[in-house]
């Protein structure tokens, strides 16, 4: 299903997508590390009640939600729904065209009768935030992290995790459960990084070592 919903995600316009089902499970999604499971399980509910209740389930293939700085389409099909987050300025037409073909392609790989659990995501408490760990290209300014004990963030995650859990906040525990580790960290709020470290966590080869973590991983965060 992934490699469907990443060519979903190649059309101009589109920056995320996911697939529920009528339950309003989250299937499989392909969106960016700021949208995260919790977001998705909410937009899933919504989206389905909004469905439902308009009662355009069976009258309407495509439902287009238009706001000032983008869109939501819809596409439901039997069993299921996709639930795309575009750019306002996306092109319809070539975007049915695209889904018509997934949705083909989707009808053939869904579960039967059963709803798929990410073992992860059962077990997660979604009081908590979880980012992805990354770390910078150059390994030296890496590692001046851990010189100062420290781990960075871009400014969009900052303001992720101040309103997630409506506090300001200087240090975070990251928690990595698999291994067990954790620590708490001073933080530093990079303002001119590259977008694609947006949504996660920078830790330089020590704290990486420590919390045995490798770029990639889903750690715990929470204020310290």
């Amino acid at each position: 299903m992934q490699d469907i919903l990443r060519h979903i995600n190649s059309v101009e316009g589109v920056i995320g997508c996911a697939i529920f089902n009528e339950k309003g499970t989250v299937l499989a999604h392909a969106f960016p590390p700021l949208i995260d499971a919790a977001a998705l399980k909410s937009a899933a509910e919504l989206t389905l009640e909004c469905v439902h209740g308009l009662q355009i389930a069976q009258t309407l293939e495509v439902i287009d939600l238009r706001y000032a700085e983008g869109r939501i389409i819809i596409k439901s099909f039997p069993g299921a729904m996709l639930c795309l987050l575009c750019a306002k300025s996306i092109n319809l037409q070539v975007l049915i065209i695209t889904l018509n073909l997934a949705v083909k392609k989707l009808e053939t790989v869904l579960p039967k009768n059963k709803e798929p659990v990410d073992s992860a995501d059962e077990d997660s408490d979604n009081s908590v935030l979880s980012l992805k760990v990354s770390h910078l290209a150059n390994r030296v300014a890496s590692s001046s992290f851990d010189s100062l004990g420290m781990i960075a963030i871009s400014q969009p995650t900052s303001s992720y995790i101040s309103d997630f859990y409506k506090s300001a906040f200087k240090k975070l525990v990251l928690t990595n459960r698999a291994a067990g580790t954790n620590g708490t960290f001073p933080v530093m709020v990079m303002k001119d990084i590259d977008q694609h470290f947006d949504g996660t966590i920078i830790v330089g080869p020590g704290i990486e070592k420590k919390l045995k973590v490798s770029e990639g991983d889903k750690i715990e965060i929470q204020l310290a």
